[in-house]
C-alpha cells in the first residue's frame, strides 16, 4: 500500500469512527405531543382556556391537531419518563404561533419549561405574534408583496415606492428607509412589482391592463436599474416582453423573479386564475430566445409551463371554506433539491390565503403535502392541490404576493396584508417574518427549545423530569402549539 491510499484509508476510517461514536439525541416518547387523537392528556388543563383544534386554516404542522390556550398563565403539564442521570442533556422544543381572531392584536407569547416536582428549573419565552415592520414600512402602502432584493450594503424593496434598509440591520425589528429624491415612482411600471438581482444586473418588472368589455389588454414591463443602489438607483425606459389582447385568457400579471444561482438560470412565475413559469435570459431579463412578438398567443406552446390553477368548476364549485375561486401572485423557491411554489388564493380585498406546494423542477409539476397535483382538482377535499402556509392573523388580513428569500441561513417570508385597525385602511401594507423548515415543508409556525444540562444541576440527580407549556400574553390572545419533543444526549 502506497503512501497516498494510506492517507486516503486513514482519512476514511477517521470519519467512521468519529461519525459512530458521536453521541446521538434520543427521541424520548411524549404521550399526546402532537394531539392527534384529539383527547386532552396533560395535567393543569383548564377547558374554558384550552382546547384541541384540527382547524386547517393554521396550516398545523404535524398531523392535523394541535392544542390552543388563551392567554391565563397556567401551564399544561406531562411527567416524563425521564430521571435525570448525570452526564446527559435534555433538550425540550415545541413549535408554537400566534391564532388570534381577526382583529385581535393582543401580544400572544409561548413558554416552555423543564421541571422537577412542580418547580421550573429551566424556561424560555417568544412572542409568536405576526411581526409589524418598523419605520416607513409601517406607513407607506405597499401594493404588491415584499419582494426584497440585497444589492451590496443595502435592502431594497420596489413596490408603489422605492424603501430601503442596511443590510446590518435587521429586516424585521430595525426601521425602514424611503429612498430621497428617487426618481423610481415616475417610471410608469404599474402594480405588482417583481423584481430579481442577476449576477451585475438588477432586473424589475410590473404589470399593465386595460379592463374594459372587448378591450381587454395586460402586459408585464420591465425597467432595468443602473449603479449600485447606495441607496438609489437610475432606470432605463418600461420596454413591454410579454402582453394579451382581447380576454383574460390568460391574464398576464405578477410576475416574480427566481434567479437559481448554483445553475445559472433565471425563471419567472406570472398569471391570474392559472399561474405559469417561463425560463429567462439572466444577462438581458427578457425571455429566453425572446420571440419577436409578445403576445403571448403567438408563443410556442412548451414556452410557458402551467403550474398551479383554481378556477370555478362546472360544477359550481368557486374555491374552499377560506378563499373563493381566484388565484395569481404566485412565486417560486429552490430549497435544498427541492422546488415549492406559493400563490396567493381567494379575492386579494376578502379571502387572499397563501398556499404552496412542491417539485422536484422549477416547471413543477407541484404536489401538496397529499401528493395532490396543483393542476387537479381532489374529489375527495373537493379542491385543486394546494396546501396552507399562511391566512389571517390578528390584525393582519389577506396576506398575498409571497416572496421567499435567505440570508446568513436565515428564511424569510415577504408578502403584503391589509389592517383591520390603524390609519390607512385598505390599502396594502409590507410584512416579512421568519420561516421555518419542517419536514422539508417551510412554515410560519416557530420553534420555542430549552435545555438542561444535568451537570449543571447535581441535586436533580435521580429525580423525575416534568415538561410544561402556556401562553403568558395577553388575555385575549390565542397561542396554538403543536409537534412537542423531549431528547436525551
Amino acid at each position: 500500500m502506497n503512501i497516498r491510499t494510506l492517507l486516503i484509508w486513514t482519512f476514511i476510517t477517521t470519519v467512521i469512527w468519529i461519525s459512530c461514536t458521536q453521541k446521538r439525541d434520543e427521541i424520548v416518547t411524549i404521550f399526546n405531543g402532537s394531539f392527534e387523537n384529539g383527547k386532552n392528556t396533560w395535567k393543569g388543563w383548564d377547558k374554558a382556556k384550552a382546547s384541541i383544534s384540527d382547524d386547517g386554516y393554521y396550516a398545523t404542522i404535524d398531523g392535523d391537531h394541535y392544542v390552543v390556550l388563551s392567554g391565563n398563565e397556567q401551564w399544561v403539564k406531562q411527567q416524563s419518563e425521564i430521571v435525570i442521570e448525570s452526564g446527559k442533556s435534555y433538550r425540550f422544543k415545541v413549535w408554537a404561533r400566534s391564532v388570534n381572531e381577526k382583529g385581535i392584536g393582543a401580544r400572544t407569547t409561548a413558554q416552555i419549561a423543564l421541571l422537577v416536582n412542580d418547580e421550573v428549573i429551566v424556561s424560555d419565552s417568544l412572542n409568536v405574534n405576526a411581526p409589524q415592520l418598523k419605520g416607513v414600512a409601517a406607513t407607506l402602502q405597499n401594493d404588491d408583496g415584499a419582494n426584497v432584493w440585497i444589492d451590496g450594503d443595502y435592502r431594497h424593496q420596489f413596490a408603489d415606492h422605492h424603501i430601503y434598509q442596511s443590510i446590518e440591520n435587521d429586516p424585521i425589528h430595525d426601521p425602514w428607509l424611503a429612498v430621497p429624491n428617487s426618481d423610481y415612482s415616475n417610471k410608469d411600471l404599474g402594480f405588482a412589482v417583481g423584481n430579481v438581482v442577476v449576477n451585475d444586473n438588477r432586473f424589475i418588472y410590473g404589470t399593465l391592463y386595460r379592463d374594459i368589455p372587448g378591450e381587454f389588454y395586460s402586459s408585464i414591463t420591465l425597467i432595468t436599474a443602473k449603479g449600485k443602489g447606495n441607496p438609489d438607483y437610475r432606470w432605463t425606459d418600461p420596454v413591454v416582453i410579454l402582453d394579451h389582447d382581447k380576454t383574460e385568457f390568460p391574464w398576464v400579471l405578477d410576475a416574480h423573479l427566481y434567479y437559481d444561482e448554483p445553475e445559472d438560470r433565471l425563471w419567472m412565475t406570472w398569471g391570474g386564475g392559472i399561474c405559469y413559469v417561463a425560463e429567462m435570459d439572466p444577462v438581458t431579463g427578457l425571455f429566453l430566445e425572446y420571440p419577436e412578438d409578445t403576445e403571448y398567443d403567438t408563443h410556442p406552446e412548451d414556452m410557458h409551463t402551467p403550474v398551479a390553477t383554481w378556477p370555478e368548476t362546472d360544477e359550481d364549485w368557486c374555491g374552499d371554506d377560506w378563499s373563493s375561486c381566484w388565484m395569481e401572485g404566485a412565486s417560486i423557491y429552490k430549497y435544498q433539491d427541492k422546488w415549492y411554489f406559493f400563490g396567493s388564493y381567494g379575492n386579494l380585498s376578502e379571502n387572499y390565503t397563501i398556499r404552496m406546494g412542491r417539485g422536484d423542477s422549477p416547471r413543477g409539476p407541484f404536489y401538496d403535502k397529499m401528493g395532490v397535483n396543483m393542476m387537479e382538482f381532489d374529489p375527495v377535499r373537493k379542491v385543486y392541490g394546494n396546501s396552507m402556509l399562511l391566512g389571517d392573523e390578528g390584525i393582519q388580513r389577506v396576506p398575498g404576493h409571497p416572496h421567499v428569500w435567505e440570508e446568513n441561513g436565515k428564511y424569510y417570508l415577504g408578502y403584503d396584508y391589509r389592517r383591520t385597525t390603524g390609519a390607512g385602511e385598505p390599502g396594502d401594507y409590507m410584512g416579512i417574518r421568519r420561516i421555518y423548515w419542517y419536514e422539508g415543508w417551510p412554515t410560519v409556525w416557530m420553534p420555542v427549545e430549552v435545555t438542561l444540562k444535568a451537570d449543571d444541576f447535581l441535586e436533580l440527580k435521580g429525580k423525575q423530569l416534568e415538561i410544561a407549556f402556556r401562553n403568558t400574553g395577553e388575555a385575549d390572545s390565542k397561542l396554538a402549539v403543536d409537534a412537542i419533543t423531549l431528547s436525551v444526549k
